[in-house]
């Protein structure tokens, strides 16, 4: 049986079928007088052990970043609102295992509703660590498959992948997930083939013996016969060819086969990601997100704070790689403390990103000001942008921010980048109707094709009932890019993506075609891209953007730029 979901690790392998399930087992008895807030404290204390082991096994593997995902989970295994929670209900049920999963899923919940792929994750995080608390505390491990195994799951926790024997890790298929998701980003990162969101897998694959696994299609089949074994071992071939030719055009920038150059950059969440941008040859940083800073705190990051942040990746890059950092989107979704902004029915189209600055211009003004510095100290222009643009009121008040900050400095002594080449995010289709009018005042677009995907299409991109609508391959999606495109080409400006779809190789095609100057995609994606344009003309992908334009869906798109992608060619360079 062939089943399919959404790619979220590249790679193939055939393999046995295993089969995870969280643990249900209930609270062990424990020997002598050990309160329950003792009880779960030493759990906490020993998920910390267990977490910065397991972390340091990461980065003795080169894998810093995802290193860093461990040990933000071991901070939360001591969180006091999490322990505190776990702790009050315990003390009526009894059972502290059940208690502090029940506290893991309440947080959880909380963080899954935010409308960012980056916090969202962090609900399985939340998940995780309060899994393993759940195990410790009832004394239940997870034995691990006995050979070389695709793991089939509704979800696997980042952690318990981290934990399992790298050799008999062979994939991972997931019922449920997102390829953001910290699972599918360590799957990334350790070469684990992995698909994610494949509805209905647990019930298909109740009595599977065997999987045969694509991470790259998003395909995967169980109990595969003679045939499609053979097909999958020949494309397993194809691939581990393609990735050496990848690999081999690391140094060169971006372009198609004839020189039409497309720049490669990538997106990032914070400096930690900068090393590994660097080594996959980014031409710069398209998407810097900045939320990183203001998250998890009790007040707004310092001036001071953030112009180190925002230096060190500006150093870093240079002066010959631009970096574009995004000014904070947060807002009522987020629910920090110091905005102190009242509940929203739908707080993703509420007070959020530039819309704070109509009530209170200070936290964005701060963050203005930090990156002119940085930008003075590092010795390059910074470019900066601004998320949730829906209006010219938006740009013009963005405008007076910029030139508020500078002048703030100017008076105060304070070195400053000479000038901030400004933009914004195209995500809000009010912004693609009006871009011909802001292509006008600013000095770029970069369209967030997962919001714009999602708001256009009126589908929650969160949710995995919707999951055929998410694509943004669909026509309705590319009819707005080369609008917003057509605007930006009569006003001299340039267009990049930053959304899933500029790091997708068929999307690339497309996103080329339709005249995109720049594509910004996770680091790891980056060769792909890079190797895909250099085995195609400029006059090909025109083409085929023009056939995706006028298809009916996005499986239609797919299908076209995959008799592309899969013709036998030979790099042009």
């Amino acid at each position: 049986m062939r089943l399919s979901g959404t790619p979220g690790a590249p790679g193939i392998a055939v393999a046995a079928a295993w089969r995870y399930a969280p643990p249900t087992a209930g609270a062990a008895a424990v020997a002598g007088d050990i309160s329950t807030r003792e009880r779960l404290e030493a759990a906490a204390d020993e998920a910390v052990a267990q977490l910065d082991a397991l972390a340091a096994g990461l980065r003795a593997a080169g894998l810093d970043e995802e290193a860093g995902i461990l040990e933000a989970q071991g901070l939360m295994a001591t969180d006091p609102a999490l322990l505190g929670e776990a702790m009050r209900t315990a003390e009526l049920s009894g059972d502290p295992a059940a208690a502090i999963r029940a506290a893991g899923e309440a947080a959880a919940g909380i963080l899954a509703a935010v409308d960012d792929p980056i916090v969202a994750a962090r609900a399985a995080d939340v998940r995780d660590v309060a899994e393993r608390m759940a195990r410790i505390l009832s004394g239940t491990v997870v034995r691990p498959p006995d050979e070389p195994s695709v793991v089939l799951a509704e979800d696997v926790p980042a952690s318990l992948l981290a934990e399992l024997p790298r050799h008999l890790l062979a994939g991972l298929a997931l019922e449920g997930g997102t390829a953001t998701a910290h699972c599918a980003i360590l799957a990334r990162a350790m070469g684990i083939p992995a698909v994610v969101g494949v509805r209905g897998l647990l019930a298909a694959a109740e009595h599977a013996r065997q999987v045969a696994i694509d991470g790259a299609r998003g395909e995967l089949v169980l109990d595969p016969d003679e045939s499609e074994t053979a097909a999958v071992e020949a494309r397993r071939a194809e691939a581990a060819a393609r990735d050496r030719a990848a690999a081999a055009l690391r140094g060169c920038a971006g372009a198609t086969a004839d020189g039409r150059a497309v720049r490669l950059v990538a997106n990032i969440g914070g400096p930690a990601d900068v090393p590994r941008a660097l080594a996959a040859g980014a031409e710069g940083v398209g998407l810097f997100r900045t939320e990183f800073l203001f998250l998890g705190r009790s007040r707004a990051p310092s001036e001071e704070e953030q112009l180190a942040a925002y230096r060190g990746v500006l150093e870093a890059f240079g002066p010959g790689r631009p970096v574009v950092i995004r000014l904070a989107d947060i807002g009522g979704d987020k629910a920090l403390p110091y905005l102190d902004l009242a509940p929203e029915q739908n707080p993703f189209l509420g007070v959020r990103a530039i819309r704070l600055a109509y009530s209170s211009r200070e936290l964005l003004l701060t963050q203005l000001r930090a990156i002119s510095r940085a930008g003075a100290a590092a010795g390059v222009t910074p470019h900066v942008m601004a998320p949730m643009i829906a209006t010219l009121a938006d740009v013009d008040l963005f405008d007076g921010l910029r030139a508020e900050a500078q002048a703030s400095l100017e008076a105060h002594g304070l070195a400053a980048s000479p000038a901030l080449v400004w933009g914004i995010m195209v995500e809000v289709p009010a912004a693609v109707f009006l871009a011909t009018e802001l292509a006008r005042r600013v000095g770029f677009f970069s369209i967030g094709t997962n919001d714009l995907t999602q708001y256009l299409l009126a589908a929650d991109r969160t949710n995995p009932a919707l999951a055929h609508l998410h694509d943004a391959l669909q026509p309705a999606v590319l009819r707005a890019v080369a609008q917003v495109v057509a605007a930006a080409d009569a006003a001299g400006i340039e267009v990049a993506v930053c959304g899933e779809l500029a790091g997708d190789p068929a999307g690339a095609l497309v996103l080329a075609g339709l005249g995109v100057d720049e594509l910004s995609a996770d680091a790891g994606s980056l060769d792909s891209v890079r190797l895909t344009l250099s085995r195609v003309t400029s006059a090909e992908i025109e083409t085929l953007a023009g056939r995706a334009l006028a298809a009916t869906d996005a499986a239609r798109v797919r299908a076209l730029a995959g008799e592309l992608l899969e013709r036998d060619a030979t790099p042009a360079r």
